[in-house]
């Protein structure tokens, strides 16, 4: 008996130390792509002290934008959407082949908008979504069920990047005499709306978890549409719409009514699926800074809509303080999760505070230079080196996680 059990905690100590095959990881693409993000998002925050030092001769803005917009919230959504979906799906994940073609596009892209080639990108990125659309599109021809009803509005998310870049690659290099109305709204379909979107669409069905609420779009498995799961996709459609009318609004020059009404759109759908009011208390750090980067989603718009003059600095609160903060404790909740490590997150994880408490700060100082013309620069650099810092220190916690399998 003795030496069967030996044997036992031999094979399973062999298992714990037995790596992960190159199709696991492509059969869930966050290990690739978070990864791939995180370097992303560096060189896209780094582009602007680089500027200043002279080192990059070229004005980063759109650079920064598109690093930040499509290489670093798009690798996370992708490699969450490119894990997610087969799954919610109950069909093949994909396969080594699908996901080279994938990170392949996805590097183009990154590496075109980083050396100032937006053409270039945008037609990759282009060719990223058609990618990566198609392939889930296969997969839910051969579904066993239905995804939740609010991805409706992760397929508004690729129509708004997508008619956004064609918008784009029609306006002619030199802007004068291209409208308003033309240049601001490619920009609003291009950051917001592929950002945003997915979070209120993916959000409804996996936020609530993180609350310790029960979700309406967790609905029994079932190939044809359900009247409740009609009803939320009918809901999250007319959010999606209505928030495709603000940027509009917003492009046609009434900031103040655009903003406002993204930011009632935002609120009562959060209200209706997502009511973290009703959430039980001890739901750690990762729900406490949940909670708190939804307030400056919120906080950013309403911000905005006071004081449009300041609306570049203040959608940082948005971008920086909401999406960003979203975002990373979304992919941290994915990564300890498929890694087995899901008990730690009922832990104190004071790295995750610490990081965040970083990454915050850092928006803070960079939102303070647009306020103080005289210290833009400094706190510009300033931004950069503390929110690089919160980030690079969470990616030291979870990033490495991406390559222990979860063999439970």
């Amino acid at each position: 008996m003795r030496d069967s059990d030996e044997s036992s905690g031999l094979h399973k100590r062999r298992e714990t130390r037995q790596g992960i095959s190159f199709v696991e990881v492509c059969a869930e693409p966050f290990r690739i792509f978070f990864p791939c993000a995180v370097i992303v998002g560096l060189i896209g925050v780094a582009l602007w002290p680089l500027h200043f030092a002279g080192v990059v001769s070229f004005y980063p803005g759109t650079s920064h934008a598109r690093l930040m917009g499509h290489g670093f919230f798009g690798g996370f959504i992708l490699g969450f959407l490119g894990t997610a979906v087969p799954r919610m799906l109950s069909t093949h994940p994909l396969i080594p082949r699908e996901v080279i073609i994938l990170i392949g596009l996805y590097i183009v892209t990154s590496a075109a908008h980083a050396f100032g080639q937006t053409a270039i990108g945008d037609v990759a990125m282009l060719a990223l979504l058609a990618v990566f659309a198609g392939l889930m599109a296969v997969r839910f021809l051969k579904r066993n069920d239905l995804p939740p009803p609010g991805f409706v509005m992760v397929l508004m998310a690729f129509a708004s990047v997508s008619l956004g870049i064609l918008l784009t690659l029609g306006m002619p290099d030199d802007s004068e005499g291209v409208s308003a109305f033309r240049l601001a709204l490619p920009r609003l379909l291009l950051y917001q709306g592929f950002v945003l979107l997915p979070i209120l669409g993916v959000g409804a069905f996996l936020l609530p978890r993180f609350l310790g609420l029960e979700s309406s779009h967790d609905l029994p498995e079932s190939k044809t549409p359900s009247r409740i799961w009609a009803r939320n996709a009918v809901i999250a459609g007319v959010a999606g719409i209505l928030v495709f009318g603000s940027f509009l609004i917003e492009a046609g020059g009434w900031y103040r009514s655009g903003h406002t009404l993204r930011f009632l759109i935002v609120l009562l759908y959060l209200l209706y699926h997502v009511p973290a009011h009703r959430s039980v208390p001890e739901g750690g750090a990762l729900a406490i800074v949940l909670r708190t980067a939804f307030l400056l989603v919120l906080s950013g718009f309403i911000l905005v809509a006071i004081f449009p003059v300041y609306r570049v600095a203040l959608l940082h609160l948005t971008l920086v303080g909401g999406f960003a903060m979203i975002t990373v404790t979304v992919a941290t909740r994915v990564v300890f999760g498929h890694s087995g490590k899901r008990a730690l997150l009922r832990k104190q994880n004071r790295w995750f505070t610490i990081s965040t408490v970083l990454m915050l700060i850092g928006m803070a100082t960079r939102v303070s230079g647009d306020f103080w013309p005289k210290i833009l620069v400094s706190h510009f650099n300033y931004g950069v080196l503390l929110w690089a810092s919160g980030f690079l220190l969470w990616a030291l916690y979870v990033i490495p996680l991406v390559l222990i399998p979860d063999r439970d």
